[in-house]
């Protein structure tokens, strides 16, 4: 069941009168630990039993680790939940791209190799829900949390419906707290969780969706389009995957806002950053702060020498693209991200000490200059929307031709589309792309509504309208969003991993 839908909506008001109806918390969390297995069986019944494998794992390494002072025996047990968590993921998600790859490179050396994939489905959420249990037995072996007592609250954590299939990751230490104190309605939290929720439909069907429509035919054949259109489409793309993914996000937080808890934020207006560092703490945030606090950092972070500095952040944003999907054009996007960080450390060392026109803060250029300001800006957003063409360009998985044809294919594509970018294109019989109004509007309105965002995130005051209007003015905002959505709405684009 998609957010957007007709069936969620009905779903969800049964759960959310049924939830507030109910006066003992353990029965809620009852009612919202079925609500959230039967939202997850939508799509797949029996993929519903990783998610209990993994709950019993997780839940019973913790309570072992509490119990447990002896470190060698502490880390066999972190271990046996890490293997656990990754070994599945690894299955689902990676088995058929590395055999496929190891075929290809046996090729490479004149031997003949026929691969034979898994088939394997692969799990809606697997990655969401897999760091988030994890997040949850790493803290307990690091002692900064206790292990939850009750099966029915950490069961509730793992799979909380509104942020299960695709995040917010939600940590433990943030969450399990909120099931141990009694919920109590509130009025705020209501129209706060009802905002958010319009804003995500927003963002979603009519920005995203519409979108969509200028994005596909550009990336299925760059080759048919100029380059003024290849730039133009490269755009969409970027303003279609944030209104999709955010609204998501918009769309979560809010719903769970309406059920009285309170999820992390997952993004602050990403596309004014001005460096690459400041972009992902604006972009996923909850991913980012995950990859930081249990990758990044326990690796060495920017403590020691340069060189371990760079292999830190290469190592973090390669298995960052990875952990998006089993496709060399995820690794490339992560790459990518990971080589602009080098770059941006390395005009920090640089620098260090010198007068120029900003200063460094945490490895990220603090412009003081306008010009500096504007520049930052625009470097970090063309570098994110180049590595939005490799993002976008994914193979298609089909089990007869093989996924490495698709993959060379896939790769062929994003080189093809990013050296047009700056090489004029000129095809014989140009396809022009459709009316570039309505294309250029719905990027308008995605800029000011990042715009309004951070305004708001600097302490500033918001749009509120007085109460006589609101009801009026929702109303108006559901009807505009149904008149102007496509016919059918596209699955979310983060379902997938």
């Amino acid at each position: 069941m998609s957010f957007a839908s007709l069936p969620f909506a009905c779903f969800f008001v049964v759960v959310f009168a049924t939830y507030w109806a109910l006066r003992r918390e353990r029965m809620r969390h009852a009612m919202l630990l079925v609500a959230s297995y039967a939202f997850y069986m939508a799509w797949n019944p029996w993929l519903v039993l990783l998610i209990v494998g993994s709950t019993i794992l997780d839940f019973a390494v913790g309570r072992a680790l509490a119990r447990c002072d002896i470190e060698r025996r502490r880390k066999m047990l972190l271990a046996a939940s890490i293997v656990g968590n990754l070994g599945v993921l690894a299955i689902f998600k990676y088995a058929d791209f590395f055999i496929q790859s190891f075929g290809t490179l046996v090729e490479q050396f004149g031997f003949r190799a026929d691969p034979r994939t898994l088939g394997l489905l692969l799990p809606v959420g697997i990655s969401f829900y897999t760091f988030q249990t994890l997040s949850y037995t790493i803290d307990i072996y690091r002692r900064r949390i206790k292990p939850e007592r009750s099966p029915l609250r950490f069961a509730l954590f793992v799979a909380f419906f509104p942020q299960l299939v695709a995040g917010p990751i939600v940590k433990a230490r943030d969450f399990l707290p909120q099931l141990a104190t009694p919920r109590r309605f509130d009025w705020r939290k209501l129209d706060a969780g009802l905002m958010l929720i319009l804003v995500g439909l927003t963002k979603k069907l009519l920005i995203a969706d519409n979108l969509a429509t200028f994005v596909e035919p550009v990336f299925a054949n760059p080759e048919r389009f100029t380059t003024t259109d290849l730039w133009l489409g490269m755009f969409c793309y970027a303003g279609q995957i944030y209104g999709d993914f955010s609204g998501y996000s918009d769309m979560a937080i809010g719903l769970a806002k309406l059920l009285g808890f309170d999820l992390c934020i997952n993004f602050a207006s990403p596309y004014l950053a001005t460096s690459l560092s400041s972009f992902w703490r604006r972009w996923h945030i909850s991913l980012s702060s995950w990859l930081r606090d249990y990758l990044y950092i326990p690796l060495g972070g920017s403590h020691g020498s340069r060189f371990k500095t760079v292999r830190n952040l290469m190592a973090t944003m390669l298995l960052g693209g990875l952990w998006h999907g089993a496709s060399w054009t995820f690794v490339i996007w992560g790459a990518i991200h990971g080589l602009a960080l080098v770059v941006q450390k390395s005009y920090g060392w640089m620098t260090r000490g010198a007068s120029t026109i900003g200063r460094m803060t945490d490895g990220a250029p603090q412009w003081r200059h306008p010009l500096g300001v504007l520049s930052g800006w625009a470097g970090t957003f063309l570098v994110v929307n180049i590595a939005w063409v490799f993002f976008r360009c994914q193979p298609t998985i089909d089990i007869d031709t093989g996924l490495m044809g698709s993959t060379r294919e896939a790769l062929n594509t994003a080189m093809f589309y990013v050296t047009h970018l700056f090489i004029p294109a000129a095809p014989p019989n140009p396809v022009w792309m459709m009316d570039k109004l309505p294309m250029l509007m719905l990027l308008g309105l995605l800029a000011a509504m990042q715009i309004h965002g951070e305004w708001v995130r600097r302490g500033r005051p918001g749009i509120r309208l007085p109460a006589m209007m609101a009801g009026p003015a929702y109303a108006m905002w559901v009807l505009l969003i149904m008149i102007f959505r496509p016919p059918h709405a596209a699955p979310f684009i983060y379902f997938q991993f």
